[in-house]
């Protein structure tokens, strides 16, 4: 239960993070405030609820299983480089490589059936950030995996 609280925890971060705002669909954003929010936060926080409570639970536990070793703070560098096209840092990186393609491509797609992101993402553009931020994680970790096993340079005897 407490990776539910998790992953309840990861998408909560990641709205609040503002990263939404960068995918929408039309960029007046840009000059123009965000209208204050016509749902009250209880209703928007019961249609997450339901929201989370409507997926499978084999799906919840799959991601309760899998993103078990993904700090939050690394989850949060993952969904805003996912969003907005940034860097996730080398440790953070390894951490996704570990976790997973499968898991990662699952975890986003529940994060874009949010009733409070779908209408407000092109998912088309997060799901191509997906395969560009975990190739350039797999490309740093190979390199943090090359540099720990590199031979030890041979000590100089006289």
């Amino acid at each position: 239960m407490a990776s539910l609280n998790i992953l309840s925890s990861f998408i909560a971060i990641l709205i609040v993070s503002g990263a939404i705002p960068s995918l929408c669909k039309s960029h007046h954003h840009k000059k123009h405030p965000l209208p204050p929010p016509t749902i009250p936060p209880s209703e928007k926080e019961d249609t997450h609820d339901k929201y989370i409570n409507s997926l499978p639970k084999n799906l919840i536990e799959y991601i309760e299983n899998c993103t078990k070793y993904l700090p939050v703070k690394c989850g949060e560098k993952v969904l805003n480089a996912t969003l907005e096209n940034g860097n996730v840092g080398k440790k953070c990186c390894h951490d996704l490589v570990g976790m997973g393609l499968k898991c990662y491509k699952t975890l986003v797609k529940v994060y874009i059936g949010l009733p409070e992101v779908k209408d407000k993402i092109d998912s088309k553009v997060v799901k191509s950030n997906v395969k560009k931020v975990f190739k350039k994680c797999v490309a740093l970790d190979k390199k943090k995996q090359q540099q720990h096993h590199s031979p030890p340079s041979p000590s100089i005897l006289p």
